[in-house]
């Protein structure tokens, strides 16, 4: 209290002193604190494969341009202030402007974006954002032509994407550029405290003007309780949720909550290199057991939509027409009957992330209604990517996102992709062809009609156990001003305010 008088005392003498009326208004808040369910693996430009990852990495990295993940605005300037597509959809020319710096002050030039285009270009994570590139052309420091060896009408959304980051710096330490990364977006990166944060503060040399928000700091926290008592005292003031903590945060008159709706799937995955999973009938049995409107109330508290298709039901193309699986437990046992499974049946370990584990309970109960056991085996996140991608594991279930144009699926079904997002290691000479054929047809109906030839040929094969399309929630408090979030949920703290 007495320095609460103090202070007051000290504003009325330097008001008097200025011969003016008092007026004492506390400063706007300028730091963010955001949660995050997981701690990084790598800050690299292009070899990231979290959703963690990309969200920290976009605060730092800038893009050629910027194009709405729904498709339905032209894309703004960035990095390139205009471009030009060639009549023929293979020359897509960017011109850039003079005037961006990276963090540590050095200019951004041609020379930067053609490397990063071809570091992405060679990406086992990030490749496909390019797909069809084949060359890079600088003709001058400020000038790129980007040389496509077929069209490929989603090229843009894909090269709006990629991080622009400074070839010099790679050259000069490649470890570097993956810990401690210098991009040219609206923040720097300043520290991390393996397991606990990633700080970044405004970049005061961002050619958009100075970013609002000064210092940010992404705090690891993974469990979802915690994160939602952080978000009530104001320890945390931006946070992705789950939908077992709407009700609680929703009573909170300072807490805002947003829905968005984005490509993003839950899914059993079952890899298809080990036994009994090599067997469609098996795989089609499993799809048939899992009780999705079930799992989506118990688990999502309904906010998600149930859909077996890979393809969310708004992104190009998805048809009703397209086969779904239903909860029919007689017919699982039917076909696992004809596949020769003796129930009961050990299917063994069902790896899972800790974030995961709600869904693995409910899925064992489902597997075990049809005579299929599993015991739950949960893991660290990371540790869990690792035995993910590495083939270490018989069946799991996970969320997935593999946003931008419906190519973007090559990543879970071509044999390219096994060891990264192709998490059932399903290899087919057919699927591999038919996704090299929509890279190449610019036709938008007949392109539209191999995507209906792929997804088919998806479910009928079951090559994975799709359930659901969960919404992207968001909570943050009511003070921090956020503009309409564009669909799949990517967010730019550069726009984000505090109230004054």
């Amino acid at each position: 209290m007495k320095k609460a008088t103090a202070f007051l005392a000290a504003a009325v003498m330097m008001a008097s002193l200025a011969g003016g009326a008092l007026s004492v208004q506390a400063a706007a808040k300028t730091d963010l604190t955001i949660a995050v369910d997981a701690d990084v693996d790598t800050l690299h430009s292009t070899d990231y494969s979290t959703t963690v990852e990309h969200d920290i990495l976009s605060q730092i990295y800038d893009t050629l341009m910027y194009m709405n993940p729904d498709g339905s605005h032209d894309p703004e300037p960035r990095i390139a202030e205009s471009y030009e597509i060639s009549d023929d959809g293979l020359d897509y020319t960017f011109h850039l402007r003079n005037d961006v710096t990276f963090h540590n002050g050095t200019p951004l030039t041609a020379k930067d974006v053609k490397f990063s285009l071809e570091l992405c270009k060679d990406s086992e994570y990030q490749g496909s954002m390019v797909t069809g590139l084949d060359s890079v052309e600088t003709p001058d420091d400020y000038t790129v032509v980007c040389h496509l060896s077929n069209p490929y009408s989603p090229f843009m959304l894909g090269v709006c994407q990629v991080n622009i980051a400074s070839k010099d710096y790679y050259d000069s330490s490649a470890d570097e550029f993956a810990t401690n990364p210098v991009g040219s977006g609206p923040y720097k990166y300043t520290g991390r405290s393996k397991g606990s944060n990633v700080t970044l503060e405004a970049y005061d040399g961002y050619y958009r003007g100075e970013a609002p928000i000064k210092e940010v700091t992404f705090e690891v926290i993974p469990d979802q309780s915690t994160t939602a008592i952080a978000l009530q005292t104001g320890e945390v003031n931006f946070a992705t949720i789950e939908s077992s903590t709407i009700a609680q945060l929703s009573a909170n008159p300072n807490i805002e909550i947003a829905e968005v709706a984005n490509s993003g799937f839950t899914y059993v995955s079952m890899n298809t290199e080990k036994e009994p999973f090599n067997d469609v009938k098996v795989r089609q049995a499993i799809n048939y057991a899992i009780n999705r409107e079930n799992l989506v109330q118990v688990c999502y508290d309904g906010e998600a939509e149930v859909n077996s298709n890979i393809c969310s039901k708004d992104r190009f193309g998805y048809s009703d027409d397209q086969f779904q699986y239903t909860y029919d437990p007689e017919k699982a046992k039917e076909l696992l009957a004809e596949a020769g499974i003796e129930t009961p049946y050990d299917l063994g370990e069902m790896l899972v992330a800790e974030k995961y584990s709600n869904i693995a309970t409910v899925l064992q109960s489902d597997l075990a209604a049809v005579g299929l056991n599993v015991t739950i085996a949960v893991k660290e996140f990371n540790s869990y990517i690792g035995d993910l991608t590495s083939g270490n594991y018989g069946i799991t279930a996970l969320e997935m996102t593999l946003d931008g144009d419906t190519q973007m699926l090559e990543m879970a079904f071509t044999s390219d992709y096994i060891g990264t997002a192709n998490n059932a290691r399903y290899s087919d000479a057919t699927m591999d062809e038919l996704f090299e054929k929509t890279r190449t047809e610019t036709d938008t109906d007949a392109r539209k009609e191999l995507f209906d030839e792929i997804l088919t040929k998806a479910q009928d094969e079951a090559i994975y156990a799709v359930i659901d399309n969960p919404l992207t929630l968001f909570a943050y408090n009511t003070d921090l001003n956020c503009p309409e979030f564009p669909y799949e949920g990517i967010y730019s703290i550069y726009d984000f305010t505090w109230a004054e």
